[in-house]
């Protein structure tokens, strides 16, 4: 509720230029004058600004006689005020205020114009008010006055050193100790007192008083007609009065159970609490039973975290807020600590951070002694016990619930400071990251795949769960200078429009226009003074206020789309002052406080007018004993059985009415629908012991939508919720013999304090505080650690279904459950579920007989998350722990096969953590391979490495080893204490204790092995002679057989060959069918080195023996058109072909781009660049005539048809520009790196078929030539079958993507034939030559012409001779002759002005060595 905010600033309330030691500060009743004494001084200071108004300095005889001042007490109308001495004497001043009203302030600016104010926070428009000090009357009993309280606006209460309570006026304070009459003189020792107040228990002083024994420490409250008392011999008591007079006769007094250690008292107004401070360190808060007038124990206070026990030492102070929500604590020892009205801790400066060479248990720098709050509870005043200048003051911020707690019903933060607002909200996010759409830059034109959507419709719930950020209002000067502080903040449920009230008149903010609206006249918001409450409502702001012109109290209701003025509001006159107010739908439910609750109906007939109309009244008095008493209240129409969700749509008038009454719960309800006016007797008190409520009725589609929600402090969380019952027994003889209850109220702890309740998102959101330290030095006004608040959140959906299943109601829990399946954190609720159980049972030293785990399992079962559930649990619990948990949710390796069939990898993966720490290795390692084969089939890249580096992670040497690590939990098996001593097996020792019970005869050994059968023995037993014969081998003179475990490095090294065995297979797999991605994808996550591999697999795997059906897959594989389309699509492709002309045109031609990692690069610099088959060669070799000495038809008629293909010019109806629109640049830039591999891995069937899909005419034309350089004819005539095999599918479909760069390929066929042929014509050469991979150098050539492209002659090794010299160039001459002279011929013929070589240029070259053979000539 309250949180500490910044530094604790300290502050000097000495008198000025003086330094003093501050004994005790005391605010007046209203919280505007603060009072500081000194030993000899008293001092009077305005709250804010801090400044000094008054002084008075006691006289030196003065103090000598009377003692120090000690202790300061207000008179309500803040005209008087006692202060205490240490000798018991009491001194009495008078404050008389200036009559002219002129402020203590006089503002004047300096003649010099650049020293003078020009901004509006610079001047002060707070009117000081002039006071003068003076001291009446000093005031000394016969007994010494121990301490002092005031009852009422006229009397005090004093106590004296003789056990006596003296009744006295203010007024005849005035007159004297000598002539002072008591109105009544109360001994306390003739009053009795009781151990536990009870109607029929008589009279008795047991225990009595002590005779030395006096009070100590007194606090009074109206509310509760008594006062707490703690006597000198620290007992602690509860003095009650019949009635206001406090006469000896009329009074008796309750001994506080269980308190004998106390310390100090304090009271709480609004919730009738008494809380008593112990020695202990402990706080014990009791309240008052309405029934008999008795203590009743509430709750304890007491620090746990952080705290060793008895180091804190005794309560020194204990001081509640002004508004009754807060109680501040502090301790002999040092230390701060805050707590709420009953007892959930907000604060703790035992776990601030203030430094390292700081030991809070031994000296804690905030040795505190007094504490006061200050206006509205916004600062704190804390004293230190020693030094000067010993005041700290510590900034506060509030929750708007506790001054306004209608604010419950909306979903955002809101909370107040004395001048600003901190307001956590979703909007702002989803304002700027609503309907959002990324799209990440990319080089392709036409795609737009790439791109990150967010959230379309953002949940505000949604987000306020995962925002962090505070808002911060700063209220406008303007206001703010006159009406400090905020008293009053409500905030709107779309959160778009925030209201404050201070200490008169209104302000609003708007969060869209980051405005302010102010009343634009000054008197009129003067007139006015907010009461009660301030809540919005359909635009309009709508609160209780009391008119200071017309000395009526008032409803008022203003727009907000206008200006703020009276013309524009809307009044209602009341009958007494506003208490509280709330609204349900278009009701107004009013608290006044003459005891009398109205329900008014609003009706909005347009933007700026709003009709109230009072519906009914009902008095509440005869359920509180005061109307003060009243926390809050609201209409609902909540009932207690649950109605249809159809009758409550059209059900708009609320027929109940909840109060909390001092923390109790009281629910008022119709008792017939024709009822128009609830009936207050009968009111169902449903909880105790409660700060705040909230009702879920607004949710539609959740199971959870009739609820009331609670927090009680200490207590926790409690849910008020309705019983649903299953549909087969909602009607029938079933539901009439139930007897099940309508509702059930459950309660669970909370790590925060709940300040908001998201209903759909099941998520409770709070404000938690902490700390950071800036600075060491201790001289510095920054040593002191700055306080910070961070926004948390809690998920509390596995509270409820815990609860709703240990009650036998499982199946409210599964409807609650399913109604939040869709939440992205149901599966971690299930798991906090089943690890709350978990901890609690397995940890159990009791037998636990109706255990609650096969209950969870069962209802976790009929969840889809089961398995993830289970194992997540799991690997966040002690091993230890896992028995007892898959004793019951099933073993491991059946768990693990379940996520199997269920295709959950990722969670058998995790299964495999379990099953490695319970199982021998071995059995985990069948598990990971068997896993690891499953991800490699369904491309789970990252977890199969994981599975991988887990393979190889096993110890090679625990293999055969079985587990010890499973430790076997007390509830299954109970285990042998390891402390217990060894017991003898001996049969000696069990004819000793039972006698001889055995007749068989006894056995040498007492082994188990005699149990078994005489097989089994006869094994066991050559097995232990082996064993023991085995150490004894070196004495023995026959040659001993030892038999040697493989070690660790050989071990390992047949993990990983298994490994590779597994990802070679997964790869030979792919690789067949045409995954090339994946291959890719594979050899990137897994480190595979896919080069070495598919050397090895080039004559196997990496063949391709119809590369037109390979091709056909592989466009499958990476979704592209077919390749192969038949011929009516060609209109279809043509059509394409325009659409995408242009693009393509832009771009450089596929079909002369460079193989490699730089292709890319290379369109990007050059889009012409050159052909690699340059125009007169491609003339020269499509001129080659066909060979006369071919006999064979079919082959004429090839190349016949071949040449004719070839020779044509390209058509309208190509499509080869198609393609490349399909190919964008991240695919091109894998495949060509895929095709650097192939290349590199002398795999020419892969790279031809690459280098056709990427239409590089150069790949194909350095494959061809390093397959001719090799000599290899199966090579050669496996690439020649491939491009003859494509041409023939290209042309018989008319539509072929490849159609236009097929023609292009004609030369490659044409001199590979050529090459085959005249490899074929060589007397040397071997016919039979077997089609094996391209050898080791053809491969250093291959990976030499795909760098530079070099265009070097070769010769080949059949012409190499023996002891490695080449053949002479007329022998290869010889070889080739008609093959080179119709080259030249046709060259000439085709081409005069050509840059070929001149006939004597060719002749002079065929004498070098570097002669090449033109027949062969491939670019």
């Amino acid at each position: 509720m309250y949180f500490p905010l910044g530094w604790p600033k300290r502050v000097s309330l000495a008198l000025p230029g003086e330094s003093a030691h501050i004994r005790h500060i005391c605010c007046d009743a209203v919280k505007i004058l603060v009072a500081a004494v000194g030993s000899d001084f008293l001092g009077i200071w305005y709250a804010n600004p801090l400044l000094p108004i008054a002084y008075y300095r006691r006289s030196v005889e003065s103090v000598q006689q009377h003692g120090g001042n000690h202790l300061i007490i207000w008179k309500p109308d803040s005209r008087q005020l006692a202060v205490l001495t240490d000798a018991g004497s009491l001194l009495l001043y008078q404050l008389d205020f200036d009559a002219n009203g002129s402020g203590i302030l006089m503002q004047v600016d300096p003649p010099a114009l650049s020293l003078k104010r020009d901004s509006a926070e610079l001047f002060i428009k707070e009117n000081i008010p002039r006071l003068s000090l003076r001291e009446v009357r000093c005031v000394t009993l016969d007994a010494v006055i121990s301490t002092v309280c005031c009852i009422s606006l006229s009397e005090l209460l004093l106590a004296t050193e003789t056990c006596e309570l003296l009744r006295v006026q203010w007024s005849q304070l005035e007159l004297g100790a000598e002539n002072l009459q008591p109105l009544a003189v109360i001994k306390l020792r003739d009053i009795p007192f009781y151990v536990q107040q009870q109607q029929q228990q008589p009279a008795k002083y047991l225990p009595a008083i002590g005779n030395a024994a006096f009070v100590a420490s007194l606090e009074y409250s109206p509310f509760i007609g008594g006062c707490a008392a703690v006597f000198s011999d620290q007992r602690a008591a509860f003095l009650i009065a019949d009635h206001l007079r406090f006469e000896t006769a009329h009074m008796h007094g309750c001994w506080v159970p269980d308190v004998s250690d106390a310390s100090v008292c304090s009271v709480n107004h609004k919730f009738r609490l008494l809380a008593y401070g112990q020695q202990s360190s402990a706080v014990a808060v009791y309240a008052i039973d309405d029934a008999t007038a008795g203590l009743e124990y509430s709750h304890r206070l007491m620090l746990t975290e952080n705290v060793l026990p008895g180091s804190l030492g005794a309560v020194n102070e204990l001081k509640w807020s002004p508004d009754g929500c807060v109680l501040a604590v502090s301790w002999a020892n040092g230390g701060l600590s805050l707590w709420s009205t009953f007892g959930a801790l907000l604060m703790s400066t035992l776990s601030w951070d203030f430094g390292l060479h700081v030991d809070l248990l031994k000296q804690n720098p905030l040795q505190l002694r007094r504490l006061e709050w200050s206006t509205e509870g916004y600062q704190l005043f804390m004293t230190t016990r020693e030094g000067e200048n010993n005041v700290l003051q510590l900034q506060f911020v509030k929750s708007a619930l506790s001054m306004n707690p209608c604010m419950s019903a909306h979903s955002h933060i809101l909370l107040q400071g004395d001048d600003c607002l901190y307001i956590n909200q979703g909007d702002n996010l989803e304002q700027t990251y609503g309907n959002a759409k990324c799209t990440f830059p990319s080089s392709s034109v036409t795609s737009n795949d790439d791109c990150l959507e967010l959230k379309q419709t953002p949940n505000t719930g949604s987000i306020l769960t995962e925002s962090k950020y505070w808002t911060l209002l700063q209220l406008p000067l303007n206001y703010a200078a006159t009406n400090w502080p905020i008293r009053y903040a409500a905030i709107d449920a779309a959160g778009l429009h925030v209201a404050v009230a201070g200490r008169t008149g209104l302000a609003h903010y708007a969060m869209l226009s980051k405005k302010w609206k102010l009343f634009g006249n000054e008197s009129q918001e003067k007139d006015f003074v907010v009461s009660g409450g301030l809540l919005w409502w359909q635009g309009f702001i709508v609160m209780g206020c009391y008119s200071l012109l017309d000395r009526t109290d008032e409803l008022r209701c203003y727009p907000a789309e206008c200006k703020l003025d009276n013309q524009f509001g809307h009044k209602l006159q009341v009958r007494a002052p506003v208490i509280s107010l709330n609204s349900y739908r278009d009701q107004l439910i009013v608290l006044t406080a003459d005891g009398i609750v109205s329900l008014f109906h609003m009706h909005r007939q347009s933007a700026y007018i709003i009709n109230i109309e009072c519906a009914y009244e009902l008095d509440v008095k005869s359920i509180c004993i005061h109307p003060a008493c009243i926390v809050s209240l609201t209409v609902t129409n909540l009932r207690n059985e649950l109605k249809p969700q159809q009758q409550q749509h059209h059900q708009t008038e609320a027929e109940t009415i909840v109060v909390n009454v001092c923390g109790r719960i009281l629910m008022i309800q119709r008792e017939e629908a024709a009822q128009q006016v609830p009936n207050t007797l009968l009111a169902t008190c449903l909880a105790s012991c409660v700060e705040c409520f909230w009702l879920s009725h607004n949710l539609e589609h959740c199971a959870m939508r009739d609820c009331l929600w609670l927090f009680s402090g200490a207590h926790g969380m409690r849910v008020w919720l309705p019983i649903l019952q299953q549909r087969a027994e909602q009607s029938g003889a079933q539901r009439l013999h139930s007897f099940m209850s309508k509702r059930i109220m459950l309660s669970f702890p909370l790590k925060l304090y709940p300040l908001v309740i998201l209903f759909d998102n099941v998520i409770v959101l709070g404000v938690e505080n902490e700390s950071t330290l800036y600075t060491n030095e201790t001289n510095s006004h920054f040593a002191l650690p700055f306080a910070l608040m961070e926004r948390k959140s809690q998920v509390y959906l596995h509270k409820v279904l815990r609860q709703l299943i240990k009650r036998n109601l499982g199946y409210s829990a599964w409807e609650i459950a399913q109604s939040c399946r869709s939440l992205p954190y149901f599966p971690h609720a299930l798991e906090l579920l089943l690890h709350e159980v978990l901890e609690e049972e397995a940890s159990s030293k009791q037998p636990i007989p109706d255990a609650q785990l096969p209950s969870i399992l069962d209802f976790i079962r009929e969840f889809p998350v089961y398995l993830q559930t289970i194992v997540q649990c799991a690997r966040k619990t002690e091993i230890a722990l896992w028995p007892y948990l898959f004793s019951m949710a099933g073993k491991p390796k059946e768990l693990f096969h379940l996520c199997l069939q269920a295709e959950q990898l990722e969670t058998a993966a995790s299964y495999l953590i379990i099953i490695q720490n319970l199982e021998p290795s071995s059995v985990s390692k069948q598990h990971a391979n068997m896993l690891l084969d499953i991800a490699l089939n369904q491309r789970k890249w990252e977890l199969a490495k994981d599975l991988i580096r887990f393979l190889k992670a096993i110890d090679p040497n625990e293999i055969d080893s079985p587990r010890c690590s499973m430790v076997l939990n007390v509830k299954i098996a109970p285990p042998q204490p390891q402390t217990q001593t060894q017991v003898n097996q001996n049969a000696d020792v069990f004819n000793l204790v039972l006698g001889p019970i055995a007749t068989r005869e006894r056995s040498y050994s007492t082994t188990v092995t005699s149990n078994l059968p005489k097989d089994n023995k006869q094994q066991s037993v050559a097995a232990s002679v082996e064993r023991s014969e085995a150490p004894s081998g070196g004495s023995s003179t026959a040659p001993a057989s030892v038999v040697r475990r493989k070690s660790t490095k050989e071990r390992q090294q047949r993990e990983i060959f298994c490994i590779d065995l597994i990802l070679q297979r997964h790869a030979r797999q792919l690789l067949q069918h045409h995954k090339l991605l994946d291959l890719g994808y594979m050899c990137a996550y897994l480190d595979f080195h896919l080069v070495n591999w598919l050397t090895q697999e080039a004559t196997g795997a990496a063949k391709l023996d119809n590369i037109a059906a390979a091709l056909q897959t592989l466009h499958a594989e990476l979704q592209l058109p077919s390749p192969f389309p038949p011929a009516a699509g060609r209109d279809d492709f043509a059509q394409l072909r325009g659409t995408h002309r242009q693009t393509a045109a832009a771009g450089s031609s596929s079909q002369t781009s460079e193989s490699g990692y730089f292709s890319l690069a290379a369109q990007m610099e050059s889009p012409q660049l050159q052909p690699c088959i340059k125009e007169e060669e491609e003339l020269q070799l499509s001129s080659l005539p066909m060979l006369k000495n071919r006999s064979n038809s079919q082959l004429s008629f090839d190349n016949f048809r071949y040449r004719r293909l070839y020779s044509l010019p390209a058509s309208e109806d190509d499509n080869s520009d198609v393609l490349a629109t399909y190919l964008n640049d991240k695919l091109a830039i894998k495949l060509r790196y895929l095709l650097q591999l192939f290349i590199e891995a002398n795999c020419t069937d892969y790279a031809l078929m690459l280098s056709i899909l990427l239409q590089d005419a150069a790949s194909i034309s350095r494959i061809v030539n390093v397959v001719i350089r090799s000599e290899s004819v199966g090579a050669c005539k496996r690439i020649e079958a491939a491009l003859k095999q494509l041409s023939q599918c290209t042309f018989d479909n008319g539509g072929s993507l490849y159609r236009g760069f097929v023609m292009t390929l004609q030369p490659h066929i044409y001199l590979l034939e050529q090459y085959i042929q005249s490899l074929g014509e060589t007397p040397d050469h071997d016919d039979g030559e077997d089609s094996n991979d391209l050898s080791a150098d053809a491969a250093s050539v291959l990976e030499k012409d795909a760098l530079d492209g070099s265009n070097n002659n070769f010769v080949p090794k059949s012409q190499q001779l023996p002891n490695g010299n080449q053949r002479t160039s007329e022998q290869r001459l010889t070889r080739h002759a008609s093959l080179e002279s119709k080259s030249k011929s046709n060259g000439n013929q085709a081409n005069p002005s050509s840059t070929q070589s001149t006939p004597t240029q060719q002749s002079q070259r065929r004498g070098s060595r570097e002669v090449g053979r033109d027949g062969c000539w491939v670019m």
